[in-house]
């Protein structure tokens, strides 16, 4: 009977064998190639894009000249500001951002949100309207973690007004 290693090594060495045989697409089909959905932190027209395919997007400028994308989801209205940026441009952080009208929500329910919500930040303007935000890095962004980060804010933007905005006149 073979020892530990010497069965490990014969085991590695027939996969290595089966792993030969396949064609050679297949036998790297197991890894992902983030290179080929990645998106670039200047590639402003595949980011609307993707904004796109959650609702209404448009690409615009803030005053100082970084790029904003202004869009809806289902209704409702919101940004994606791109922040840390050199220049107007290789803009570091994604910033997505909603705010209502109205004041009259409490402290209580935004530190419920908050308390509750692994990914997203509520907070009251000085005049006490409801802002939520989404905060992510635009470091090795790809098409994949942009869909995610838009899954996530299409469920903000939904939960938020039930769980904030609706309880506040109870």
């Amino acid at each position: 009977m073979l020892d530990r290693p010497a069965r490990l090594l014969r085991a590695t060495a027939a996969s290595l064998v089966l792993l030969a045989a396949l064609p050679l697409p297949l036998a790297f089909a197991t890894e992902a190639n983030p290179a080929a959905n990645a998106i670039g932190r200047n590639d402003l027209p595949a980011i609307l894009d993707v904004a796109q395919g959650y609702g209404e997007a448009e690409l615009t400028k803030t005053e100082t000249g970084d790029p904003v994308i202004t869009g809806d989801i289902n209704g409702t209205a919101y940004q994606l500001f791109f922040l840390d940026c050199s220049r107007n441009t290789d803009c570091r952080t994604l910033n997505f951002y909603a705010i209502w009208d109205g004041a009259g929500i409490s402290l209580e329910l935004i530190n419920r949100w908050n308390a509750t919500g692994a990914y997203n930040k509520s907070y009251l303007t000085e005049t006490g309207m409801p802002v939520v935000e989404l905060n992510a890095s635009s470091i090795d962004l790809t098409k994949e973690r942009l869909g995610d980060l838009f899954d996530r804010w299409t469920v903000t933007l939904a939960e938020f007004p039930r769980q904030v905005l609706d309880k506040a006149d109870e």
